[in-house]
């Protein structure tokens, strides 16, 4: 028998009112017009009250995009037409797993997590939100869904939170589930390498200007802007921020080679290179490790660049991430995952560029694309997630992968982009 089952029970068309139909309704009587595809997955419906139809619509877009649930359906002509036991005999009945019910509240909405197998409130709270979902009150409703995500499964959600990436002259952000994009960047330069602060509040970029590349720390609530000392004439690119925020690594271009420096934010002081090797020296794209104390990096000194790792103060430099004899080529933009267990690039192969993980408990390399050209890879605070560039649908666009389930959707821009950046989850941050 075909595990996947679809449910699809036909609406009622009713002439009177919800209410009234309600009231008539008993349960041989009523027909839910519930969608449902049951999977390996558990299943999972949203249902909202008076008002709630754009919470709702945000909600299940994110549990969809979470890749940990089948998102079932219900026409909204039944919902309203159905009391909530109603509703809810009809979902279990289904066999769906869970059942989120948002009521609008003074100034927010309830939410209710039903486990429908137990006949029971899962969890359950009142959150403040503006229920039109416009702009940056999306937000708050993407919260929401983090907080059901959690709820159900104990993993952290990806909905709250945003991308970085370099459109044009400047670095734009976009939500994760591809609304609400505004441009950043407003300077004089041409800005690029966006990266966040671990808190959310700020960005660090590189600006191109007068023939100087800077790196600029910018406050995302005020618009302040920061110039980072540098040490000496260069084009400084590739800024990573420290676990604690403390500090920035970059790299920089310049008369005696590419290596990396690394300065002290919190003072605006101190920049030390931690890389060396003469003019010839190529030492880029620094990653920190999440307990700060590790930097991975892509460096030439071999003759091919490949992935090396260093301890945060430039000590015990080597080589990382193995090569693959006669299949290997020049290993880019390395990125460390939230957990700390892999580190994800990319890799020129065979005249493409593929994005692989390496896993650093077992050692292991594993490619996780093979479709169009795909580059400058960002880890979900999820570490499940990673956002990337790929040239697979004709012109340079951001994608989104999950690892666990091997599902990927595009996130579409008006133009060719580059250099995503995956935020830390934004729980207070505007």
């Amino acid at each position: 028998m075909n595990p996947i089952r679809r449910l699809a029970l036909a609406a009622m068309v009713a002439l009177c009112s919800a209410s009234g139909l309600a009231a008539q309704n008993t349960p041989d009587r009523i027909r839910l017009g519930i969608t449902y595809s049951s999977g390996s997955r558990p299943g999972i419906v949203v249902v909202g009250g008076a008002g709630m139809d754009s919470v709702r619509t945000i909600v299940e877009r994110d549990l969809e995009h979470s890749d940990r649930f089948e998102v079932a359906s219900v026409a909204p002509e039944v919902a309203r037409g159905a009391t909530p036991a109603q509703l809810l005999q009809a979902f279990k009945a289904a066999g769906i797993t869970w059942a989120v019910e948002l009521q609008p509240t003074t100034g927010g909405v309830t939410v209710r997590l039903h486990e429908l197998a137990a006949s029971s409130v899962r969890q359950q709270g009142a959150r403040g939100v503006d229920p039109a979902g416009v702009g940056d009150a999306r937000l708050g409703i993407h919260r929401i869904s983090d907080e059901i995500v959690r709820w159900a499964s104990g993993g952290a959600g990806i909905a709250a939170t945003r991308i970085l990436f370099s459109m044009g002259d400047d670095i734009h952000r976009i939500d994760a589930d591809g609304a609400n994009m505004v441009r950043v960047t407003r300077g004089s330069g041409f800005a690029r390498s966006g990266t966040w602060s671990p808190d959310g509040s700020r960005i660090a970029f590189s600006e191109q200007r007068d023939y100087a590349g800077l790196i600029i720390v910018q406050n995302l609530a005020t618009g302040a802007r920061q110039t980072v000392p540098t040490a000496g004439t260069g084009t400084n690119t590739t800024p990573a921020f420290s676990p604690d925020g403390r500090f920035l690594a970059f790299a920089k271009v310049a008369e005696d080679g590419t290596n990396i420096h690394v300065a002290d934010i919190a003072q605006m002081c101190c920049a030390n290179r931690l890389t060396s090797g003469g003019k010839l020296a190529v030492n880029i794209g620094p990653t920190y490790s999440p307990d700060g104390r590790r930097i991975a990096f892509v460096s030439a000194r071999a003759g091919v660049p490949q992935i090396h790792v260093m301890d945060a103060d430039g000590s015990g430099q080597r080589f990382l991430v193995p090569l693959e004899y006669g299949l290997s080529g020049a290993s880019f933009s390395p990125d460390w995952s939230p957990d700390g267990g892999k580190i994800i690039f990319a890799r020129d192969l065979q005249g493409g560029s593929q994005l692989h993980v390496f896993t650093l408990g077992s050692g292991r390399t594993a490619a996780v694309t093979s479709t169009g050209r795909n580059e400058d890879p960002s880890w979900a605070p999820d570490s499940r997630h990673v956002v990337f560039v790929s040239s697979r649908s004709g012109r340079r666009q951001m994608w989104i992968y999950d690892l666990e389930s091997g599902r990927s959707r595009q996130v579409v821009t008006s133009g060719a982009v580059r250099l995503p950046a995956w935020s830390p989850s934004l729980g207070t941050q505007p």
